[in-house]
């Protein structure tokens, strides 16, 4: 090997060195940087499925001011759980990898593809005069290419007169892996809007999804041609994303997943648990 190859192998092992330490370098000091910002843009569409999102706002600050709370829930029992919300069993990626704080899901009730279901979760209280006005539950499901993970909102403003007045508040999505321009269109403001209930006006009549009927069956869905106030148009061209979206609804707000708890609510009205006390930076989702 020449002087000349060597000096060249020197200085490319150098350079190689010292680009390692640098990227590890600014990986390292950029980890909490990116890990607020994660959890800013989680809050964020937590704040956005229950229409509460102020273009420019500060998602913390947002929570304070319109009284979001962060509740577990025990998802055996349904039972609100007053524990530190920064335990792992609240963690849903590390939960899901303990068999000890999740479950398989047998595949006659898995219509989410799920596979596996975690015991724990947090909802997102937002109470106005101590009462429960709107719920935001974490959601997650099959599409084509990926799993979806977002949040429902649910307005609960009229649940005393029976479930079939429980309404849609919001849907969005915060991470998947869906084809742009197809799937992908679950981030479309367009599509999102179909979700949000709409006052009258000299355009159009008062119009809200319905996901209940009056016996607590879920019946919302995407479909492609809309007929009834429990139906969202599907995104076009993206007919399995769209199923996606129907089943992991179905699923989440049923019996196996959020409805008991629903119920609950309904049932203790004024006297419904309060919430546990948390830093929401600490609540993880994924």
């Amino acid at each position: 090997m020449t002087p000349e190859t060597k000096r060249t192998f020197k200085v490319a092992i150098t350079l190689c060195f010292i680009c390692s330490i640098v990227v590890s370098s600014l990986a390292y000091f950029l980890k909490d940087i990116q890990e607020d910002a994660k959890e800013s843009f989680r809050q964020q569409s937590i704040l956005s499925a229950a229409g509460l999102w102020t273009e420019g706002g500060d998602p913390g600050e947002l929570f304070k001011d319109n009284g979001v709370s962060p509740v577990g829930i025990d998802l055996e029992d349904y039972k609100p759980e007053g524990s530190d919300l920064s335990e792992a069993k609240f963690d849903m990626a590390k939960s899901l990898q303990n068999p000890e704080l999740s479950r398989e899901l047998p595949s006659t009730e898995d219509i989410a593809g799920l596979k596996k279901m975690e015991k724990y979760s947090v909802v997102y209280e937002v109470k106005n005069d101590k009462k429960v006005q709107t719920i935001v539950l974490p959601i997650r499901g099959k599409g084509l290419w990926s799993t979806l993970y977002g949040f429902v909102a649910l307005d609960l403003s009229e649940m005393d007169k029976g479930p079939e007045h429980i309404k849609v508040a919001g849907l969005t999505y915060y991470k998947h892996g869906e084809t742009p321009g197809l799937g992908g269109e679950v981030d479309n403001v367009r599509w999102k809007d179909k979700w949000r209930p709409k006052a009258k006006t000299e355009e159009h009549e008062a119009s809200a999804i319905y996901p209940f009927d009056s016996d607590w069956k879920v019946i919302v869905e995407v479909t492609k041609s809309k007929t009834t106030d429990h139906q969202v148009d599907a995104i076009s061209g993206a007919t399995l994303t769209s199923n996606g979206v129907t089943n992991m609804l179905q699923f989440w707000l049923g019996k196996n997943g959020f409805g008991p708890y629903i119920k609950n609510l309904a049932s203790a009205g004024d006297s419904a648990p309060k919430a546990a006390t948390a830093s929401l930076t600490n609540v993880q989702h994924n």
